[in-house]
């Protein structure tokens, strides 16, 4: 049976129950107590508690500029409606049944379907849903209020979204909402609460509104039907919460959004191909950490005065497989936002890897990798810190846009960043000013990379200048700094204080840079042995950049890198953005190699062991054979 026959067949059913014939008619319009009328639909009642307004037994039809197929606000009389069928309201904005500045209100065995959204509270008191059944393609129940209080609403799971039920919970302290199969799950004014291993596709999400101390853990949500979903995962109004685990793809929003909440921790989220992975909307204090985005257009966007925020250890990637398009237009974005941190991200193929717009000032963007991209960061901001980032394979590193002197881009300090293999290295604009480029490492064409445009930005800072790659630079008193200043080309602008040298292991090279070196030995098969220099990757983060994007110039003589997995695994490794040949060794969980490979630089084949591995170790091409590292080899475990 067809899901409208079904709901056809209820209502038949249900108004035979309650004796009362299905008529025909427009939508009903009711926004205020004196608009309960025979005409709006009343069949009877007075609008007390004892004897309510009855509006029963309709089939309501909206036309195309119909929002809502019942809407009843600004009322404090007593109403239910029962046994109703709301259908074809197709306002993106509307819904079958609004409720709002309401109270006591009863909404029974009504039927919402064929329309874009269903039914809708809004800063109402005391209403009763039941036996209601919602059929729509985009938000089935929506409730909102200011105060913990308008949620505090009797919705029952006889209510049903999509053919799931509904679960709508208020109240709660230190219960557990688990392994429910649903549409819609709704916690509001609640505390100590564990929400886990939920799957809500295809519905509304996971909501939490005013929410404090509680765990969202191992749910899956999103779609994987056409339908017209908002957000994953949303917080309102909550603090101090951990959402974690989870698991949201391809939202029509955002995958996990808050608004107005302070102090969550949003860690080990998986999110692809969602609107925006993460967004934070005047939201203060909140960590975004070890997260990974696959293939949302935006990956994290703090908006609406967010301040002091972390966004700290995710992967971002603009493609959801090596294989496909990237689907990324900016992997961060800062916009009217003040004092958050970003740190040790890692960004690839995003057409914009951080946007930094006019109103986002004194953020900190540090030791991050962005490669592959058209623009690494885009900056419009004010007196914000861009330090020890690796800007590497993008179509230009850094990029003030034109502000048409509408705004001033000034302030910002550019320092120590190591800047590789982009088509445009720096490029600022005619209304920037003040802006500091210090202690950078420019490498490929040297100064050709540059232009800048701006009036009094500068290019040294207390005696320190930037490295310029293979341009000559003398150091006749040997202390580091170029006797001459370089012309920063093709600007009539000047580095006044040139670096005559660069030193790799001292630099900031994004991620690979903040991973800790440390000396493993590696016991060969004939009972010697030998130690190698390593950088240790373990977090998911630190493993996800391996040498990506690394520039050839600084890899002679550069430690290897060891991979380190929680547990054994069938591990594979791709090249597409590292620019020289890898040799690469796989060892168990006991230490015993039990793979080898020769990688090719620059290409998206999967290197893998063919048999399950826990360590990784990436070395210079020929190093496993010059340091006879071969069948037999023994990893000393870390």
């Amino acid at each position: 049976m067809s899901h409208r026959l079904a709901i056809m067949a209820f209502v038949i059913v249900l108004t035979a129950s309650i004796g009362t014939a299905v008529a025909a008619r427009s939508p009903i319009s009711i926004l205020g107590d004196d608009e309960f009328t025979a005409a709006n639909g009343v069949v009877s009642g007075n609008g007390t508690a004892e004897d309510p307004y009855l509006i029963a037994g309709w089939e309501i039809t909206a036309g195309s500029d119909d929002a809502y197929g019942v809407q009843i606000e600004n009322v404090t009389a007593a109403f239910i409606l029962r046994g109703l069928i709301v259908q074809s309201v197709s306002d993106a904005n509307g819904a079958g049944i609004r409720i709002g500045l309401s109270s006591g209100g009863r909404i029974e065995n009504c039927t919402v379907h064929g329309s874009r959204n269903g039914i809708e509270i809004i800063s109402s008191n005391g209403i009763e849903l039941s036996g209601c059944v919602i059929e729509v393609n985009g938000r089935g129940l929506r409730v909102e209020g200011e105060t913990g209080e308008e949620y505090e609403h009797s919705i029952d799971e006889s209510n049903l979204l999509n053919g799931k039920a509904i679960v709508y919970r208020t109240g709660l302290d230190g219960e557990t909402l688990e392994e429910v199969t649903t549409t819609h799950i709704t916690v509001a004014a609640s505390r100590n609460v564990t929400i886990r291993k939920n799957n809500v596709m295809n519905g509304d999400g996971i909501t939490l509104a005013f929410v404090e101390d509680s765990t969202v853990i191992g749910n899956s949500a999103g779609r994987t039907n056409p339908v017209l979903n908002e957000n994953g995962i949303q917080l309102y109004q909550s603090h101090r919460n951990t959402i974690t685990a989870n698991y949201v793809q391809n939202t029509r929003l955002a995958g996990i959004q808050l608004s107005l909440s302070t102090e969550n921790e949003m860690t080990y989220n998986r999110l692809a191909v969602d609107d925006t992975a993460i967004r934070l909307v005047a939201s203060d204090r909140n960590v975004i950490r070890w997260n990974e985005a696959l293939g949302c257009i935006t990956g994290f966007w703090l908006t609406g005065g967010s301040e002091e925020n972390t966004i700290e250890g995710n992967a971002i990637e603009g493609k959801a497989l090596p294989h496909v398009d990237s689907n990324t237009k900016a992997g961060v974005v800062l916009e009217s936002t003040r004092a958050n941190v970003i740190d040790r991200n890692g960004l690839s193929d995003c057409e914009i890897g951080i946007e930094v717009h006019a109103a986002a000032t004194e953020n900190r963007i540090i030791s991050n990798t962005v490669v592959a991209g058209a623009y690494g960061m885009s900056i419009s901001g004010s007196f914000n810190e861009i330090e020890r980032n690796l800007i590497s394979q993008n179509s230009r590193g850094i990029l003030f846009p034109e502000t048409f002197a509408e705004t001033a881009t000034r302030g910002n300090s550019i320092r120590e960043n190591v800047f590789a293999d982009n088509g445009n290295h720096v490029y600022t604009n005619f209304d920037s000013t003040g802006n500091v480029f210090s202690g950078n490492a420019f490498l490929g064409d040297g100064v050709s990379l540059i232009s800048d445009h701006g009036s009094g930005n500068a290019w040294s800072k207390g005696g320190v200048g930037n490295y310029w790659g293979d341009e000559p630079v003398e150091d006749a008193d040997g202390d580091g700094i170029g006797d001459e200043p370089i012309r920063v080309y093709p600007s009539a602008v000047y580095d006044e204080s040139p670096l005559a040298e660069f030193d790799p292991l001292e630099a900031g090279i994004g991620i690979l840079s903040t991973l800790p070196l440390e000396t493993v030995t590696i016991e060969r098969e004939d009972g010697t042995s030998i130690d190698v220099e390593v950088f240790h990757a373990v977090a998911g983060y630190e493993r996800w950049v391996g040498y990506r994007g690394f520039p050839q110039e600084f890899f002679d003589g550069f430690p290897g890198i060891l991979f380190e997995f929680a547990a054994e695994d069938q591990l594979r490794f791709i090249m597409v953005t590292v620019p020289f040949d890898l040799d690469i060794a796989f060892f168990d969980a006991e230490g015993l190699v039990v793979g080898l490979a020769s990688m090719e630089a620059l290409n998206d084949d999967f290197y893998g062991p063919g048999e399950p591995a826990q360590f990784a170790l990436e070395l210079p091409s020929g190093a496993l054979d010059e340091l006879s590292i071969g069948a037999g080899a023994r990893l000393v475990l870390p």
